[in-house]
């Protein structure tokens, strides 16, 4: 498998990439090399919607809807 590897300056790829500040004004390592397109295609995206389900209390669901706005109140309710 063919590959490039370069080491440069991150100021010159501030405009192709979103960097990290933690990046920016440094020297990088650059490589570049084919995706694997078969990979790439087969891979489903995974949903995590429903994986707590088991753990769900029926008698509690009417609560959740009103229950962050509760609690962030009683927590700041003081200041």
């Amino acid at each position: 498998m063919e590959y490039v590897r370069e080491v440069v300056n991150s100021n010159t790829l501030t405009g192709i990439f979103n960097l990290p500040a933690s990046l920016l004004n440094r020297r990088v390592e650059v490589v570049i090399s084919p995706a694997d397109d078969n990979k790439i295609a087969m891979q489903q995206p995974k949903s995590l919607r429903g994986c707590l389900s088991k753990y769900a209390n029926p008698e509690l669901t009417h609560l959740e809807k009103g229950a962050w706005a509760e609690a962030v109140g009683e927590k700041y309710a003081d200041r």
